[in-house]
């Protein structure tokens, strides 16, 4: 069975103690049955804080998982002073559970293919994609080519037009390769002669598009390929260009996401020492700068500047990182748009998902622009700010659809919603 990876998927390897943001801490460290099992016949390494009588000892049962009981500062057990593993120390890395073999990568297995990807919740993932000029994310075997797939191929050309084949061969089952050269010649044309635009706006055309897509009775090549094409694409961004959408709803909105994303994570003392102080920041302005065109000041700012003036400012300075996230959303979706046994709304969801996700990360890093007096976005904010955003919204699938069931009026937004908390 064919295995497909990202280009940079072999270049990762794990920091260890040079990693500032360890996988060690604050999430949940799953402990597989087999081995759980061994673990009842190893003991604990002898520098480990509170002896056990085994490894297992130090695992608990938490919502129908077996994990690590974690200590009381929220780190593993088993993580020593210099950020290193004792178990590894003790024992070698196979003593490990497949949970810590395994992390950052992830594994789906389709009928007749297998993918392997890196989750961006590890800071060496995030030094990969910064790292690479154009990383390659490649097509499905033609034997297992269906329209979702063909639904991600255009997303990802949309994002990051430079980074993969516009059209490969295995895109078409033509004989005549005169035909075919032509055809792969006319779909390249298409997709580099749409403009560029805003990250905000393509999101919004991919979710207008597979909205479309969900309403069609059928779904196949033809129809995806219609509404990939640039005449559909180039009225898509006139559309949304007319559309007035106003920045104050946007940022209020993002406000209060943010807000309801971290109350679980604050209330169990989880990243508090990223989130606090954006948190507070985000409910100050919620409460008492509800104008959006009156100046405010806080202890960060003392002149008065207007929220629109501040949020315009650091637009600039947003747009400075969006060739990273560019790359952080074409590994998102390839990571996670299409799963086995995905449907349709399957993949409308983990749009909505991935805009929020989106929109949590720009607030929070315009929050702690605002706290570091508007100073410049430096890599290692970045960094930090999608590591711990990615971590917060890592949900399996039933926990998003009751995230966003008990969240908002729908399961399904409506465009109009999607449009707001992205804005242009």
């Amino acid at each position: 069975m064919k295995r497909i990876r990202p280009d940079f998927y072999n270049e990762f390897h794990c920091i260890a103690d040079s990693c500032t943001i360890t996988c060690c801490q604050e999430w949940k460290i799953a402990v597989d049955a087999d081995t759980n099992r061994r673990w009842k016949k190893i003991p604990a390494p002898t520098d480990v804080p509170e002896r056990k009588k085994n490894l297992s000892a130090y695992t608990e049962k938490k919502d129908g998982l077996r994990v690590i009981q974690l200590d009381s500062d929220h780190r593993c057990p088993f993580l020593a002073e210099n950020r290193l593993c004792r178990l590894v120390t003790a024992y070698g890395d196979k003593i490990l559970s497949e949970t810590c073999t395994t992390f950052p990568r992830e594994i789906h297995r389709f009928p007749c293919h297998i993918e392997e990807t890196l989750m961006p919740c590890c800071p060496a993932v995030i030094d990969l994609l910064e790292q690479a000029d154009a990383p390659q994310f490649p097509d499905v075997p033609t034997e297992c080519d269906t329209p979702f797939f063909q639904i991600r191929r255009n997303i990802l050309r949309l994002l990051l037009p430079a980074s993969s084949p516009v059209c490969s061969a295995e895109d078409y089952s033509i004989e005549d390769h005169s035909v075919q050269d032509d055809s792969i010649k006319h779909c390249s044309t298409e997709i580099r002669s749409a403009e560029v635009c805003s990250t905000e706006d393509l999101l919004l055309k991919i979710n207008y598009i597979l909205q479309e897509l969900y309403r069609n009775d059928s779904l196949d090549e033809t129809l995806i390929r219609d509404y990939f094409s640039a005449d559909t694409l180039s009225q898509l961004s006139d559309a949304i260009q007319s559309i007035h959408l106003p920045a104050e709803d946007t940022f209020f909105e993002c406000n209060e996401l943010l807000q309801d994303l971290a109350v679980n994570y604050q209330n169990k003392n989880l990243y508090c020492d990223f989130l606090n102080p954006i948190i507070s920041l985000s409910e100050y302005l919620s409460e008492s700068a509800t104008d959006f065109m009156h100046p405010v000041s806080f202890s960060s700012l003392d002149t008065g500047i207007s929220l629109s003036e501040l949020w315009s400012d650091f637009q600039i300075r947003f747009s400075e990182v969006q060739p990273l996230m560019l790359k952080f959303l074409a590994n998102e979706i390839f990571s996670d748009l299409v799963t086995p046994d995905s449907h349709l709304e399957d993949l409308l969801i983990r749009i909505q998902w991935i805009a929020l996700e989106y929109s949590a990360i720009r607030q929070s890093l315009f929050l702690q622009w605002l706290q570091n007096n508007r100073s410049t976005l430096t890599y290692e904010m970045v960094r930090r700010t999608l590591v711990i955003i990615t971590r917060m919204t890592g949900y399996e699938e039933e926990d998003i659809r009751e995230y966003l069931t008990n969240s908002f009026e729908a399961l399904i937004w409506d465009w109009g919603y999607f449009a707001l908390i992205l804005g242009h």
